[in-house]
């Protein structure tokens, strides 16, 4: 998982602006001054799933009396951001600051794009640089893929700490693999679904395995491995009495356009699902 808030060393990029604030039913006030401003002067984008990267949008009211006031964030397409509007009452001398997630499809044409911010009738424009897709030469067909869970137990184990290519549980808490959020409840399910249709053969999944939570006390102890093919779920390969750190699935290789894992059962009992990272190959 890619973790970058693009360069905090430029200087900000900050702009004042000078608008009418408008209420229900009443005229706009004159005078009053609110202040667009971003942490970086670029953002830095890599277009893979999973990503951590953007801006904090600083929103403030350097007037003399409080405001209600709306921002609005438009990126260009196929960019995205995390919120299109940041709708706050600011008390006078405030300044509200929001993190603004930023990102890309694989796909995206590396280059230089541009995000809007604005207020009434002024802008704020802020450089983003898209930096080519990474190559995956580690023949692991779900690296840089597209990843779901049933529910995540955020922030701490996100579906995408399952696929950021750390097999160990080194990180396991801090992002480090996924954990689902319903304690208790079994079936769960982990999903990669991939750009194109792709021939599957393997699948590896690494479970929570330390010191101090080993897997066979905490890991997953029992799962199907299924695979979307011609618009259906195929079970291709089960686990059952797991006890290892790491459990790999061989099968007939068939084309996929997704894959998951339904989790069954932990050793721990009526718990959760860990997955510190899954893998998939062609054979």
């Amino acid at each position: 998982m890619t973790t970058s808030r693009g360069l905090r060393g430029l200087a900000a990029a900050a702009v004042v602006l000078l608008c009418a604030v408008f209420a229900p039913g009443r005229a706009a006030a004159a005078g009053q001054q609110l202040t667009l401003g971003s942490d970086v002067g670029q953002v830095l984008v890599d277009p893979v799933p999973c990503a951590v990267q953007g801006f904090q949008l600083q929103f403030g009211n350097a007037g003399s009396a409080a405001v209600y006031a709306d921002a609005f964030i438009d990126a260009p397409a196929p960019l995205t951001v995390s919120r299109s509007l940041v709708s706050s009452y600011l008390p006078p001398g405030y300044t509200l600051k929001v993190e603004i997630d930023v990102s890309a499809p694989r796909t995206t044409p590396p280059g230089d794009y541009t995000i809007s911010v604005h207020a009434g009738d002024q802008q704020l424009s802020l450089p983003v640089h898209v930096n080519a897709a990474p190559v995956n030469d580690t023949g692991n067909l779900v690296r840089y893929m597209q990843v779901s869970a049933s529910s995540e137990n955020l922030p701490n184990y996100p579906a995408c700490g399952a696929v950021d290519g750390d097999r160990t549980s080194a990180k396991w808490g801090a992002g480090g693999g996924w954990n689902d959020a319903t304690k208790g409840s079994f079936p769960d399910w982990l999903q990669v679904t991939f750009d194109e249709p792709t021939t599957v053969g393997r699948v590896d999944l690494y479970t929570l395995d330390s010191a101090k939570y080993p897997a066979a006390g905490y890991g997953l102890s029992a799962w199907d491995v299924e695979l979307l093919t011609d618009g259906s779920w195929q079970t291709v390969a089960q686990v059952r009495d797991n006890t290892a750190a790491e459990a790999a699935s061989a099968f007939t290789p068939q084309t996929a356009t997704a894959l998951r894992v339904v989790t069954l059962a932990s050793n721990e009992g009526p718990t959760y699902s860990r997955v510190a990272e899954l893998e998939a190959y062609a054979s």
